[in-house]
Formats: structure tokens, C-alpha cells, sequence
């Protein structure tokens, strides 16, 4: 059963691979110098996908959002002006070219492994300012109410639940 279903969907999916193979080729040689470029311009990006092995691949989205980001001024380069190989491998020599793409590919690599501590050094600093305040509220009460209310609540929480309520 599963066999035929195979193979009624095979006749679908080899036209739609070869349909994709018949524009992909030649657009692939139409912009040679754009596919040269950016493959080697977007390495940390690729390298960022394989390496990040978390489930939204964070890391993936932030090295190669500022890796593209640097790479796109000489990119645009590219399409307004010569748009040959020789030119990518042109821009490709500059140090400069290379420095503002990698560069920006290594900012994203700093973002991601900074993100996490200082998303913890937030949380930690919102928490305690909470329980600051908590234990300011709780003292305020108990001046106001007395200690009894402390104290029936610990009975309470020191005295046997109820059958069939877990504690």
C-alpha cells in the first residue's frame, strides 16, 4: 500500500525536480557572480547552521542576518556595476570588503553567545527587585495583622492535607 502510494507521487515530484532543475541551471549561470559572492561571503552563515544544533537555530538567524547585512553593500555593488566573476574575486581580495563581512559575521557571534548571560543577569535582577518588594509587602502585613496570620498559615501548612488534595 505504501509502495503504490510512492509511486503515485513519484511522477509529480520528478516533474516538479526537473521543472526546478530546467529554471534553477540557467538562472544558476545568469547570476554566477552573485552565487560565487555570496557563497563565500555567507561561510560563517553556513557554518553558524551547521554548528547551532538548537531547535529555532538562533544562532543561524543572528551570525547570518549580520553577515548578509555586511555583505549587502558589496552585493549591490555587484549588481550596479560590472557583474562578472573577475569583479567578485575583486571585491573578494579588498580587505576591507572582507573585513566588513566577516566582521559583521563575528558581531552576530558575540550577539548570540552574549544573549543568554545577559538575558540571565535581567531575569536575576527582576526576581530578587520582586522578592525585595514581596517581603516588604509581607512585613507591612504582618505589622498590620499581627503575627497570628503567620502563624495559622504555617498550622496550616504543617497540619495534613485534606483526603484526595496533594499537597
Amino acid at each position: 500500500m505504501a509502495a503504490a502510494k510512492s509511486k503515485a507521487a513519484a511522477p509529480g515530484s520528478i516533474k516538479r525536480n526537473i521543472g526546478l532543475l530546467a529554471l534553477g541551471v540557467p538562472l544558476l549561470f545568469l547570476f554566477l557572480p552573485t552565487v560565487v559572492f555570496l557563497g563565500i561571503a555567507l561561510l560563517p552563515t553556513f557554518v553558524a547552521l551547521v554548528v547551532d544544533r538548537s531547535v529555532k537555530r538562533y544562532g543561524g538567524m543572528t551570525v547570518g542576518g549580520l553577515n548578509f547585512a555586511g555583505a549587502v553593500p558589496y552585493l549591490l555593488n555587484l549588481w550596479t556595476g560590472d557583474h562578472s566573476v573577475p569583479e567578485v574575486l575583486n571585491i573578494l581580495s579588498d580587505v576591507f570588503a572582507l573585513m566588513t563581512i566577516f566582521g559583521s559575521a563575528a558581531a552576530g557571534w558575540m550577539i548570540f553567545a552574549a544573549t543568554p548571560a545577559v538575558v540571565t543577569t535581567v531575569l536575576t535582577l527582576t526576581s530578587s527587585r520582586r522578592l525585595a518588594a514581596l517581603r516588604s509587602r509581607q512585613k507591612e502585613l504582618i505589622e498590620e495583622w499581627g503575627t497570628e496570620v503567620t502563624k495559622s498559615a504555617e498550622d496550616d501548612f504543617d497540619a495534613p492535607p485534606p483526603p484526595g488534595k496533594p499537597r
